[in-house]
Order: C-alpha cells, then sequence, then structure tokens
C-alpha cells in the first residue's frame, strides 16, 4: 500500500466506530485509496464560476383564501373524535 497506512485506516474505522481486523484493513486499503484518488481529482476539477439562479418573482400568485373543508368533512377520516376534535394516544407524561 502506498500512500495509505494501515494505522490511518485503524483510526478512521475507529472514528467510524466500525471494527476491521487486520487482514480487512489490507483488503479495504487499495479501495480506500481509489476512494481519496477520485476525490483528489474532484478536488482539482475547474468548475469555473458558479451559475447564478434565475432571478423568481417575490411571490408566484396572490395570496387569496380559499375554502376550507368542513370539520365533519376533515373528522370523517379521523380513527377517533371527540367534540369536533382529533383524539390521539397521549404521548407525553404518559404512565409508562
Amino acid at each position: 500500500m502506498s500512500a495509505i497506512d494501515l494505522d490511518a485506516l485503524r483510526k478512521l474505522a475507529s472514528l467510524a466506530r466500525v471494527r476491521l481486523e487486520d487482514d480487512e484493513l489490507r483488503r479495504l486499503a487499495p479501495e480506500f485509496e481509489r476512494i481519496l484518488e477520485a476525490f483528489g481529482t474532484l478536488a482539482r476539477a475547474d468548475l469555473g464560476t458558479p451559475a447564478e439562479a434565475p432571478e423568481l418573482p417575490a411571490h408566484a400568485r396572490a395570496d387569496e383564501p380559499l375554502p376550507s373543508l368542513g370539520r365533519d368533512a376533515l373528522l370523517a377520516g379521523a380513527p377517533q373524535a371527540d367534540e369536533g376534535f382529533f383524539v390521539v394516544p397521549k404521548t407525553i407524561g404518559s404512565a409508562r
């Protein structure tokens, strides 16, 4: 292995909380080296200046209120309702 030593890979595996034996590190080292080379290629690429986003209008349409569903229609799909409200299981401060 040329650029990557086993100690560096062992440290990286430790940081990633991955346990690898020495034979696994030796087997994965060439793959890891190719990954680092690919990142190096990307880092050297001349991407030019980033394209500017097109200017968007301040708003797409007028903000006008629209009719909504009635309470009965909304509650029709609820598993359980009581006095016009959805009934849901208690999740905070439960006796669990």
